[in-house]
């Protein structure tokens, strides 16, 4: 019996430090998106704060580009200025340690069109 109680513990524990991680909620531009006009910023809305660490955008066939300033103090909802883009496909990458101290990458892509 008393193994039984252990074990159900650990899995109550175990589940609750998965949960612990900072998830991507919501990013605009959503993922997959095709827009008419060019977004001025990307807004990322995390499950809980986090610290970004590295954010860049790059468009197909071109160079990466490092998207600055960097907000100084976990957040849970990241406003940075997009600079000018043209009509093209977008990845941005970014990378995020959340309160537990694990490290969110993460990718979204979007279609500006002409």
């Amino acid at each position: 019996m008393r193994l039984v109680r252990l074990a159900g513990w650990l899995l109550t524990v175990a589940s609750a430090c998965v949960q612990a991680h900072a998830n991507l909620q919501q990013v605009t531009p959503a993922d997959g998106s095709v827009l008419g006009s060019a977004p001025t910023e990307l807004v990322l809305r995390f499950s809980e704060a986090a610290q970004l660490t590295a954010l860049s955008i790059e468009k197909e066939g071109g160079a990466k580009q490092k998207l600055a300033p960097l907000p100084q103090k976990p957040q849970t909802t990241i406003s940075v200025a997009l600079p000018q883009l043209a009509a093209g496909r977008y990845v941005v990458s970014w990378r995020a340690v959340g309160a537990d101290g694990h490290v969110v990458p993460g990718q979204i892509h979007f279609t500006l069109s002409p």
